[in-house]
């Protein structure tokens, strides 16, 4: 996340806060965050540019000679240092102060401090699929990969981590859970994402019928759903993703999929290659068409293996996305980078 500040919160006469304050700046100094320079200049330095922090009472106060020292490193260091054009495109900005559209220092602290979670239907299984695109993304070329390379950092130190929600009929009751946990009380929607298959096919016009968890995230009741209603929102609830295709299995590429179907017969294998992406995108992979395996168990362990991200993008490249930056400039991505980009904005 990015971090400013609003100058007038360090001249606030309240100890509360301004112990908060301390800790923050102290939390900061972890570099797990991104701070805006141009929000601290006014703060930590006078019209000569000389460091003035240590004069304040929150540094006199609330920190010990060491971390006012550490701190006076950080702040001379990332005064020079600016914030990429993709962190401030991709990143969730967070400006803390007392007024409106502020987030409150106790809030900002949890925020920074708290693990985010991600929601998911089987938190072992399903888990593998986002660490393993994120592996893959992160060692890519693709032009948004510093992004990808802060998102399996976060996952590498446990900064973010899978909830198990038992199947997709529990999702709603897991987030609603959380959403009422002391842990994320106020804070929710900076910390929590949820991620859950569509069960598209044939059978339902390839419409999913989990029209009541989209309602849920959207809060508002859906009757007939739109294409649009499959895309998240800034105001919606939580930060959450419906997987364009049925089910994670419907991501794996063939070439890996005959690797690691050890009884998939050549017969099969031919039926497989004669369909199109987009039936593969609905197709209900079982013995019958793979051989006989533990398709739960299975395919998630098959994101793990070593391939190229290339083979994702190319599986995913006839549903692109259309994202807008927050210049209003639009960009066409793959599903699996908007996936990702969704995750990072709850690091």
């Amino acid at each position: 996340m990015i971090i400013s500040f609003n100058p007038a919160i360090f001249k606030t006469q309240d100890d509360d806060i301004q112990s908060i304050l301390a800790d923050i700046l102290v939390e900061l100094l972890k570099d797990n965050h991104f701070i805006d320079p141009s929000s601290i200049a006014n703060i930590f330095f006078d019209n000569d540019n000389k460091y003035i922090f240590n004069q304040n009472k929150i540094a006199q106060s609330h920190l010990s000679d060491a971390k006012r020292q550490n701190l006076k490193d950080y702040i001379e260091k990332k005064i020079h240092q600016n914030l990429t054009k993709l962190y401030r495109n991709h990143l969730t900005h967070l400006p803390i102060g007392n007024n409106s559209g502020e987030i409150h220092p106790q809030d900002a602290y949890k925020i920074l401090t708290e693990r985010s979670k991600i929601i998911v239907e089987n938190g072992i299984n399903d888990w593998k699929f986002v660490w393993g695109i994120c592996q893959k993304y992160s060692n890519s070329k693709i032009k948004r990969k510093s992004i990808y390379k802060l998102l399996n950092k976060a996952i590498s130190q446990e900064m973010i981590e899978p909830d198990h929600a038992g199947g997709i009929g529990d999702v709603l009751k897991i987030t609603e859970r959380w959403i009422n946990a002391d842990r994320y009380h106020n804070i929710y929607q900076y910390k929590l994402m949820a991620i859950f298959d569509s069960d598209r096919e044939i059978r339902n016009g390839f419409k999913t019928p989990h029209i009541d968890k989209i309602g849920f995230f959207k809060k508002r009741e859906i009757k007939n759903i739109q294409e649009s209603d499959y895309e998240y929102e800034p105001n919606d609830l939580i930060i959450w993703h419906i997987l364009y295709k049925r089910k994670i299995e419907n991501y794996i590429p063939l070439d890996i999929l005959f690797e690691k179907a050890p009884l998939i017969t050549q017969a099969q294998k031919s039926d497989l290659l004669s369909k199109s992406e987009s039936d593969l995108d609905f197709i209900d992979y079982n013995k019958d068409n793979i051989g006989q395996i533990d398709i739960k168990e299975e395919f998630p362990k098959m994101f793990l293996d070593n391939f190229s991200y290339r083979l994702l993008e190319q599986r995913c490249e006839h549903h692109k996305v259309r994202i807008e930056l927050p210049d209003g400039t639009i960009e066409e991505i793959s599903e699996i980078e908007q996936i990702l980009l969704k995750i990072a904005k709850i690091i």
